[in-house]
């Protein structure tokens, strides 16, 4: 059954996210540069830009997945840094080469700050996936770059990051695990799908790794077609949702709103009461005029009126 899935498109996937949560991935990825980006300035996405420099190099269109972002630092200098980002599920053979090529063409272009960044998100890596070399005849060459390696990062710890590309990583790490264990790829999904709907994220983040934990983790059609069904009934949005055939993203951030907005509306309510029975309390217990304790509960003067009527009869 596992032989029949189609593999997931890992550079899209990868590369979308990356660029709707860019600083969630830099402050995760390189914590150093987070740390001295001047995130006001936004960021600059140059992924034309890079097509041009290398597509004479490199055919079929790779080249239009990969990353290539500008930011500016917090020291008020105009000069820039290119974070150029690869992810590889499997190490390609010339990909190094490819990674210094990629350095040099930039860098003769821009003359600015560059640094880089692949992503392994496949379950082993070779040695030496940091770096290209190049030697011949007394002439040397080292290019070294940044690595992640999802297969050698502990589950514990990305369970205990609030960082929302922990659980992108995740995603990735259950994914090698379950390659013929489509059951227990099933029960992943949904720890990862309820882990990203509990933690304290913004609606934006939170519907970006959703999108991305369910086209990433592929499931056979029976047990997708199961998955979606229980996550509706779950979050009690099964009765109209599948007439309509709303996305269940979509349905699930919907019903977030509804929730939150219910929870609020109820926290409202109960606010309201505690202060009705606060003025209620201080026109029987003080000698309070309306006024005073319509500046000590908040409420309209209105309110306080009526209750103190109410409490005269």
């Amino acid at each position: 059954m596992a032989n029949q899935l189609p593999s997931p498109d890992h550079d899209t996937h990868w590369k979308e996210l990356i660029e709707k949560r860019f600083w969630n991935a830099l402050a995760f990825f390189l914590p150093m540069i987070y740390a001295i980006a001047d995130l006001s300035k936004g960021v600059e996405f140059l992924d034309k830009e890079l097509h041009k420099l290398v597509a004479d190099k490199f055919k079929g269109g790779n080249t239009r997945k990969d990353k290539l972002a500008k930011i500016f630092l917090k020291n008020g200098k105009e000069h820039y840094i290119l974070i150029h980002f690869e992810v590889q599920t499997k190490f390609v053979k010339d990909f190094l080469r490819r990674m210094f090529v990629y350095f040099y063409r930039i860098f003769d272009k821009r003359e600015e700050h560059i640094t880089a960044l692949a992503i392994y998100t496949g379950d082993s890596i070779p040695e030496d996936c940091d770096k290209f070399e190049y030697e011949f005849m007394g002439t040397k060459v080292t290019y070294q770059f940044n690595t992640y390696c999802v297969c050698e990062v502990d589950e514990a710890e990305l369970l205990a990051d609030d960082n929302p590309f922990a659980l992108a990583i995740l995603a990735a790490k259950y994914l090698n695990e379950t390659k013929d264990k489509m059951e227990l790829r099933y029960a992943f999904k949904h720890k990862l799908m309820d882990l990203a709907l509990e933690r304290g994220w913004t609606d934006e983040q939170i519907d970006s790794l959703l999108q991305f934990i369910y086209l990433l983790v592929i499931l056979p059609n029976d047990l997708e077609t199961k998955f979606e069904e229980e996550l509706r009934t779950k979050h009690n949005i099964m009765d109209t949702a599948v007439k309509r055939k709303i996305p269940l993203i979509e349905d699930l951030m919907k019903k977030r709103k509804q929730d939150r907005e219910e929870k609020e509306r109820v926290r409202q309510e109960g606010r309201q009461e505690a202060r009705i029975e606060a003025a209620k309390n201080l026109l029987l217990m003080t000698n309070h005029s309306p006024e005073k304790i319509t500046d000590i509960t908040q409420l309209p003067l209105e309110t306080v009126l009526e209750l103190k009527k109410e409490l005269e009869q």
